[in-house]
């Protein structure tokens, strides 16, 4: 349900379909106060079974909201759907990980030496 919001084309439609995410799932701030007098914002869920995708989509939205819509993104991989969220100091991140990292070089090399060979 979340994917969308990473494969978005600009932030616009980042933000929309993150706006969208939440309203569906029926996220809505509230201010709850304590018994010695303070408030906290917190979120507000309407249905118990769908608190993890909420937990999951506010987090997003403050990240968004501090780093921007560049910093997210689909892994380059051939064979991979996972997302990643960059917090490298350089923000070039392309992959989701490693693993798929060194995967799509070694098939890179591999396709040019057998390119070179024959």
């Amino acid at each position: 349900a979340i994917h969308p919001v990473f494969a978005a084309d600009d932030a616009p439609g980042c933000a929309d379909r993150l706006t969208r995410l939440l309203s569906a799932a029926g996220a809505r701030p509230v201010l709850t106060a304590a018994p010695d007098g303070t408030l906290h914002a917190v979120w507000s869920v309407a249905a118990p079974d769908g608190a993890l995708l909420v937990a999951a989509a506010v987090t997003l939205r403050a990240y968004l909201a501090e780093h921007g819509w560049g910093r997210i993104g689909l892994c380059a991989g051939a064979h991979c759907a996972d997302v990643y969220i960059d917090q490298s100091p350089g923000g070039r991140r392309r992959f989701c990980s490693v693993t798929c990292q060194n995967r799509t070089r070694v098939a890179a090399f591999r396709s040019r030496r057998a390119a070179a060979a024959g």
